[in-house]
């Protein structure tokens, strides 16, 4: 299914309910009545275009293409990205951690076992905060550096010894990823389940789905993001004086 504006929100979430994460992200609240997307995005003050790109990317793998996204200024992709962010640090990530903490009083296991669980988890959290804190910190602002120099008359400020951000950066999103993987395996193999099953698989499908959300998240910033960036790079690079 192709999303349009002219599709009801709620049809549209009705059929993949993935995207309320991606609605949440545009800051849209709940609510839709029978009002169609376009309808809710001018409501809102989100643009349509730019928001049916994001979800159709996010619904279908194939339409994920960096190319699409060169009309919109590079700001609205970090601005989302960041929201996603704060959807993580601030509540899913917590959430799970309160959920293994639940595990010494649900399961009858040694309770050795729990802290090397949860020393894990907080080992995960600490690499995904690190992670975060340098995107916020380093890349965004040097993309949304490269975006101010290509839009002013002097190119002269691009250093592109700065492009280590982006390496680095990249080569980081595998860690975090295995990581989590490796966290949901040990769940799924070592942990017996408390007395109320219930508990235990709440708590593997918000890993499983903490996981796919990251790797869509990943999938953004690498197939859009990233490059979107290295042509802005060779665009200073190949015309320091102009463009």
């Amino acid at each position: 299914m192709h999303i349009t504006g002219d599709m009801k929100m709620v049809d549209v979430v009705q059929h993949d309910i993935q995207l309320l994460a991606v609605i949440q992200r545009f800051e849209i609240p709940l609510g839709f009545r029978e009002k169609t997307v376009k309808e809710v995005c001018v409501l809102h003050e989100v643009n349509v275009d730019f928001f049916l790109h994001i979800a159709n990317s996010f619904h279908d793998k194939e339409f994920l293409d960096w190319q699409r996204f060169k009309s919109f200024p590079i700001e609205w992709i970090i601005r989302y990205l960041k929201n996603a962010h704060r959807c993580y640090i601030d509540y899913r990530i917590p959430e799970i951690e309160r959920q293994i903490q639940n595990f010494e009083k649900q399961v009858d296991i040694n309770e050795k076992n729990i802290d090397l669980l949860l020393n894990f988890f907080r080992k995960y959290i600490h690499e995904f905060n690190l992670h975060i804190e340098q995107e916020e910190k380093n890349v965004f602002p040097y993309i949304l550096k490269l975006d101010e120099l290509l839009h002013s008359k002097d190119k002269k400020g691009f250093d592109n010894t700065d492009e280590t951000f982006i390496r680095q950066y990249q080569e980081e999103h595998n860690n975090i990823e295995e990581t989590l993987f490796d966290l949901k395996s040990i769940l799924l193999k070592y942990l017996p389940p408390p007395v109320n099953n219930c508990l235990y698989n709440n708590l593997i499908y918000d890993i499983f789905r903490l996981e796919r959300d990251l790797l869509d998240h990943a999938e953004l910033e690498e197939n859009v993001l990233y490059p979107l960036v290295r042509e802005m790079e060779e665009l200073l690079t190949s015309n320091p004086n102009g463009i």
